[in-house]
């Protein structure tokens, strides 16, 4: 019970310092209240010891070099960190620590002057366990994450250097650049405002009407490009079905995708780049369908995680339907906490056990 109290005391105390940061009257009170909030996600995720589902992988890959050679060419700045310690000969924990904080320092490198307290609780309460577990992938996601706000900016070169560069870490991300990509083409308003929400909605509830048609059709299709994950689909070890949980939570997750998507049009009207941004939900949407089913699905969905936060986010901006976006937000922010207070106790499941509790640091070895 103490370290799901100390989890959610991080999570709950470090927004409220990040709402204090808007409130001070200069720069000064602002990075006051910031770093203190900064130390509070990122020391926990430095320090501990075989805190995460994946600790002991990671700890392996640092230990062996056989192991850490096979991410040279496909991640190197993955490599390059573990590398770089092993070369002088440092305690393994200081990978785990440069890890957390660049996962922390991108986070907090998106954050807006302006209700930034929303796009912290929305980013940590979101990603901040999955970063215990998929550390790489979580690295990754944040420099997509804050490749967007580039996007929106028209800053398209930044959109495409910080998605690289966090593929990287983990190769899940070029998906992101992709889609960018795509949703540069110039399309009519009216495809992306009408005929494509439709699509997508139809698609994702198909999908979960559906699924071994999709599934059938998705394994051909990353067969023929010769994609390396097509081993999943044989994998006893991932392509596995989930078989706990009550399935709410996807429910909740996957409502308040298609809710972004069906106001694709209030979206776009307030900024045309937007429209990745709902690209990038309905990916997110999919792969969480899929999650709710097969396991390893939930990988594909967390490399366009950064869709329904950055959504959440800009929705509570949005100048119509003002009243019922706020509503809608509540819920999901409610949905959110409850979430993370559930995940905070870390109970195993068929498929894995999290490994969160009890929380323990590298000095208590």
């Amino acid at each position: 019970m103490a370290t799901v109290i100390f989890y959610n005391s991080i999570l709950f105390f470090s927004t409220f310092l990040v709402w204090l940061s808007e409130k001070g009257k200069g720069n000064l009170e602002r990075y006051f209240f910031l770093g203190i909030a900064f130390l509070l996600v990122f020391i926990p995720a430095a320090i501990r010891y075989d805190v995460g589902r994946d600790y002991l992988n990671y700890l392996a890959i640092y230990e062996d070099s056989m192991l850490l050679d096979e991410y040279k060419s496909a991640e190197p700045s993955f490599y390059f960190v573990n590398w770089f310690y092993k070369s002088i000969d440092a305690h393994f924990q200081w990978m785990f620590a440069t890890f957390a904080f660049i996962f922390t320092m991108v986070a907090f490198r998106s954050y807006p002057r302006k209700q930034a307290w929303l796009l912290h609780f929305l980013i940590f309460s979101m990603l901040w366990f999955f970063s215990f577990n998929g550390m790489r992938q979580a690295i990754a996601v944040m420099w997509s994450l804050l490749a967007l706000f580039y996007f929106f900016d028209r800053k398209y070169i930044w959109f495409f250097v910080l998605t690289l560069f966090g593929a990287t870490f983990h190769q899940s991300v070029l998906f992101v650049a992709l889609v960018g990509l795509v949703a540069l083409f110039p399309l009519e308003r009216r495809i992306k405002t009408r005929i494509a929400p439709l699509f997508f909605i139809g698609f994702i509830v198909f999908t979960l009407i559906s699924m071994n048609v999709v599934l059938a059709y998705m394994e051909q299709i990353i067969g023929l490009v010769g994609l390396k994950y097509v081993s999943y689909f044989d994998s006893s070890k991932h392509f596995v079905e989930r078989d706990y949980g009550s399935g709410l939570g996807v429910l909740a997750k996957i409502l308040f995708s298609i809710y972004i998507i069906w106001h694709a049009k209030n979206f776009i009207e307030v900024n045309e780049r937007y429209w990745l941004l709902i690209v990038v939900v309905f990916f997110y949407a999919v792969g969480t369908v899929l999650a709710n089913d097969i396991i390893i699905f939930g990988r594909v969905a967390q490399a366009f995680v950064m869709g329904p936060v950055v959504a959440a986010f800009v929705l509570l901006q949005l100048p119509n339907n003002r009243v019922i976006n706020r509503l809608v937000l509540g819920f999901f922010l409610i949905f959110l906490a409850f979430a993370y207070v559930k995940d905070s106790f870390g109970e195993p499941t068929t498929y894995a056990d999290p490994k969160r509790v009890p929380y323990q640091t590298v000095f208590q070895l």
